[in-house]
């Protein structure tokens, strides 16, 4: 955590809010970044990615996806990188002068317990808790998606890096693969970051029945492990994009969720159940809610595995009886079920995209 006075930690946000408004209105972000920035989220890249391997299915194309890993991101960061990036994009006078004192000197301990290390001076990275720290490492990693080749795909939120490319036969899919990730792995080399090659891993999408042998691609001279599935800004993604793993992993997470809405609503000194329903939609239905614009267009059969999820979350709120029937504890928590609330957030997610065309999920919904 970066120690700082208040006084430093005002300035830093002043700063941070003139740089960002500077790079977004002259558009010197790309646009393939949606990490801290304004009416962007991780939701416009799983729908992006979504929408690319079903388009992909729909003309028969095997798709390939990579998603890389960077080992400690935030800690290997090129400090002179970051005023090379700045000078290249026309920032002159005090900015770049203020960014180069906030880089410069910093110390930093390690404490174990009570027992402090010694202090040792910071040579590269930014300061990890720093208000400008992640608006420097975006704009430090924001040409990575130069180095991309034409023709493929890639998502980039903060560190979260992934490349896609289709093709109508695997091997050729292959050939442009290997090649994205030779151009990626020289950018990466010449910027000083590096990728973890035993969490970077591969993924074959394909809806055909034919068997297919698994991809070879090499980073930095090592074959990258090919997984059945794979999670992406926190959606399981599988093969077929049938989502069964997404929300087979979900329903874990959920019920262990409900153990802390069971132990607070005691019937003899639990909450009450305005604060239950409050616990209930914090801890529970925040999960069910997220990524469900994508997860949604899974089968009803796997989709209805939620459900009992969702009545009972309501049921240990409101202290109904397992006998209560749904469309009541519907009516008294004033929910509404799943399925319906999976086309409320869509059109709420397709309304808010419809007036930002700059964003990068526009093109794949609207066009």
């Amino acid at each position: 955590m970066a120690l700082t006075s208040c006084l430093c930690k005002t300035m830093e946000r002043m700063v941070n809010n003139r740089l960002m408004w500077v790079l977004e209105s002259k558009g010197l972000l790309a646009s393939e970044q949606c990490g801290f920035r304004k009416n962007r989220s991780t939701a416009d890249h799983l729908v992006r990615f979504d929408s690319y391997i079903r388009n992909a299915f729909a003309k028969k194309e095997h798709v390939l996806a990579i998603f890389f890993d960077l080992e400690k991101a935030y800690d290997t960061t090129w400090k002179h990188g970051i005023l090379s990036d700045l000078y290249d994009l026309d920032f002159r006078g005090h900015l770049p002068t203020f960014i180069d004192g906030f880089l410069s000197h910093r110390l930093f301990q390690v404490r174990a317990g009570s027992t402090l290390s010694d202090t040792y001076e910071q040579e590269m990275g930014v300061p990890q808790g720093s208000i400008l720290s992640p608006v420097l490492f975006s704009l430090k990693i924001n040409n990575i998606v130069k180095s991309v080749l034409k023709g493929s795909e890639a998502s980039l939120f903060v560190d979260d890096f992934a490349l896609c490319i289709r093709a109508k036969f695997l091997p050729h899919a292959q050939r442009l693969m290997q090649l994205c990730v030779n151009s990626v792995q020289d950018w990466i080399s010449n910027n000083g970051f590096k990728f973890s090659t035993s969490k970077t891993v591969c993924m074959h999408f394909c809806n055909q029945r034919n068997h297919f042998a698994e991809p070879t691609i090499l980073l930095d001279k090592t074959p990258i492990k090919v997984v059945p599935e794979a999670k992406f800004l926190g959606v399981v993604f599988d093969r077929t994009l049938s989502y069964s793993s997404h929300i087979n992993y979900l329903k874990t997470n959920c019920l262990k969720a409900l153990d802390i809405l069971k132990v607070v609503g005691h019937t003899d000194w639990g909450a009450d159940q305005k604060t239950l329903l409050c616990l209930y939609r914090a801890l529970v239905r925040s999960k069910l809610d997220y990524g469900c614009i994508v997860y949604g267009a899974a089968s009803n059969n796997i989709l209805k595995k939620l459900d009992p999820i969702h009545h009972q979350g309501i049921r240990i709120a409101l202290g109904a009886f397992r006998t209560s029937p749904v469309t009541s504890l519907y009516a008294k928590a004033q929910e509404m079920s799943l399925k319906n609330r999976r086309k409320k957030l869509s059109m709420n997610y397709v309304l808010k995209l419809k007036t930002c065309p700059d964003n990068p999920a526009y093109s794949c919904v609207f066009e």
